[in-house]
This record gives structure tokens, sequence and C-alpha cells, in this order.
């Protein structure tokens, strides 16, 4: 079983355990074009990305076929409740990343004597692509010019988010930022 969590909390900690998740590599795109009357073909506006959709396949462990069982299934309703809006997930088996998403579909066990197996429909609506975890890096300056290195493993081109403060009394002049791209 693969450890997974969705809000910080363990599926373990619900009787959840996670067979395998079904992440596709890409999300669908969406083509924008436009057909004219009259005219062999359509202009094309490119392509952009849609929401993904991954499922996690599972099984429901539970210790008697009554009130654990249903104390579990309450528990994963609650987990992902759509109302609650996207939730964070992270897998053992894809460290480093998390995916942000929410409930979106119908969520049917079918019990096999104690257990139960589902598959929850997870949507990656505003964010399609999983996220690395959050890696925070305190540079401070103390004399120019000084070089920062800025590192990204992730999967799609992002730029940094740079945040400056001045924590001194004296204003800063000429100051200048400058990114440069390595060339493939």
């Amino acid at each position: 079983m693969i450890d997974a969590t969705a809000d910080g909390k363990s599926f373990k900690s619900i009787g959840l355990g996670l067979k395998k998740h079904n992440i596709p590599v890409l999300p669908p795109t969406k083509d924008h074009s436009l057909e004219i009357a009259e005219r062999v073909g359509e202009l094309d506006f490119g392509s952009t990305y849609g929401a993904r959709t991954i499922n996690l396949e599972c099984v429901l462990m539970a210790d008697d076929t009554t009130l654990d069982y249903h104390r579990k299934v309450a528990q994963v309703a609650a987990l992902f409740n759509a109302k609650k809006g996207d939730i964070v997930f992270t897998f053992s088996d894809l460290p480093g990343r998390r995916y942000i998403g929410r409930y979106a579909g119908t969520l049917d066990i079918e019990k096999i004597l104690w257990d139960g197996e589902l598959t929850i429909p997870i949507k990656m609506g505003e964010h399609p692509f999983p996220e690395s975890e959050e890696n925070i890096k305190e540079v401070t300056i103390t004399q120019s010019p000084q070089t920062v290195s800025v590192t990204s493993v992730g999967d799609e081109r992002a730029s940094p988010v740079i945040v400056l403060t001045n924590i001194g009394e004296n204003g800063i002049r000429n100051f200048r930022i400058a990114n440069e791209y390595q060339v493939d």
C-alpha cells in the first residue's frame, strides 16, 4: 500500500489503504479554434490545459462489519467533503510533490465482508500540475553585488516569487534584479 495524506491527515488513520493512484501524465488539452463559413480548415488559437482528474483506488479496512465500518465510512465522507474545496494530497511514492484538488464525482463503496473497495475521484482544477513542497531558504544580503541562486525542480516552468524587505533605516538606491535563463 502507498502511504498518502489528505489535508495532512493520513489515509491509514481513517482505515483507508491506497492501492494505487491513476495520475495522467498531463492534463487534457483544451483547443481554441474557430471555423469560418466558406473557408477551408479553421483558425487555430492554440491550446491550454484543462482540469486533471486523478483516481485514488482504495480499500476501506474495518474491525467489524457494522459500527467500525460505518464510523470509517463517515470519516472518509468528512475528509473528502466537496464543500471543503481544494485539499492537499501527498503520496509516499512521489516524494517532494503535493497535489491540490477536490473530491468531484461519486463515491460508491463495494463492500467485501468487513472491508470495502472504492475509487475516489479528485479534480485538480485551478492547479492541474503538482507543486513541490515548500522549501524556504532565507538569504540576507549585506553587501552588493551578491548573487543568489534559485533552483526549481518542478514539472512546469514557473518564475520564482521573490520578496524583498528592507530592514535597515536607509533607503535602497540603484537596486536591480537580473533574471538569467540557461539556454538548453
